[in-house]
């Protein structure tokens, strides 16, 4: 096998995690989603919401160990991974309305929404509109109540049609370039511990190749804008009224979610608090996992744990 065909065929998890991956079809949408599913069905249950261009594998690091005091479940939005992404429209409001019907299909009752950078918006805006099917918040790197989107110079120039395009399919002829595009949302990629670089470096690329996640990623990347723009008239309002305990994580060094954007969101409100995990970008959960995890299992069991 060839090195483009190898990068053609589908996305493996993460091994850890493969055991627990699972596949429904959503009753309300007639669509197929890909998710990892473990823990205690009977403690309260965490949904993880991974980024643009992401899998739901991002939290590989943080799922097990989460499992182990809640019910954890990961999906892959549609349009990426290994969820249905043939034939599909994808905007910002399909992607809430595919995960309100996953939480539906599974019957979960007031779970808690962790969401990474577009994730992590999606969950903001379910709670903003929602709160009362929600018991709680963690948003990781993005908020929908930011002054501005983040953007750098790559994923400004992805908004250029066609441009955008030549760009993205061109790393199909550099393997290594696609690696290091990774650079923009990790603070320090190359000291990923070896089996991490691997399994980027793969999935990376088998994203290029995937047309299908290519087609997403630029329908959600050219319409969040003016999404987001359209999400601030009445935010103030709703976000004052929001009881919903919320705890915002950010890296350190995050270039697309600022320090500032993170106080706004926990500012006057006594049951929002935020965290910044040294020494990472963009993803904490992956960069410094150990840490990620002591700050979210520690809020998690002052405002869950301790009451059962």
């Amino acid at each position: 096998m060839t090195r483009n065909n190898f990068y053609q065929e589908p996305m493996q998890p993460w091994p850890t995690l493969k055991p627990f991956g699972q596949r429904i079809s959503l009753s309300s949408m007639d669509l197929e989603v890909f998710y990892f599913d473990s823990g205690h069905e009977n403690k309260e249950t965490i949904i993880m919401i991974h980024g643009l261009g992401d899998e739901a594998d991002t939290w590989r690091h943080v799922f097990l160990p989460l499992a182990q005091n809640f019910h954890v479940i990961a999906l892959d939005l549609p349009g990426f991974g290994r969820s249905q992404k043939e034939k599909l429209a994808i905007t910002p409001e399909f992607l809430v309305e595919s995960i309100l019907g996953l939480i539906s299909d599974l019957k979960v009752a007031q779970p808690i929404l962790m969401g990474s950078s577009l994730g992590a918006m999606l969950a903001h805006r379910i709670a903003l509109v929602n709160p009362l099917h929600l018991k709680a918040l963690i948003l990781v790197g993005g908020a929908i109540n930011q002054n501005a989107m983040g953007l750098n110079l790559s994923m400004l120039l992805m908004q250029i049609p066609l441009l955008g395009e030549w760009l993205y399919t061109r790393l199909r002829k550099d393997p290594q370039a696609a690696f290091e595009s990774l650079n923009s949302v990790y603070h320090d990629l190359k000291n990923l511990p070896p089996e991490d670089r691997d399994f980027l470096f793969t999935r990376v690329n088998k994203r290029v190749w995937d047309d299908g996640q290519k087609d997403a990623y630029f329908s959600v990347l050219r319409k969040l804008p003016g999404w987001m723009r359209g999400q601030q008239e009445q935010i103030a309002k709703r976000s004052a009224a929001m009881e919903i305990p919320t705890l915002v994580v950010r890296g350190e060094f995050d270039s697309l979610f600022s320090h500032e954007n993170g106080l706004n969101l926990v500012e006057g409100r006594s049951n929002a608090q935020m965290v910044e995990i040294k020494g990472a970008g963009h993803l904490p959960h992956q960069e410094k996992p150990s840490e990620f995890l002591f700050e979210v299992e520690k809020w998690l069991a002052q405002e869950f744990l301790a009451s059962h």
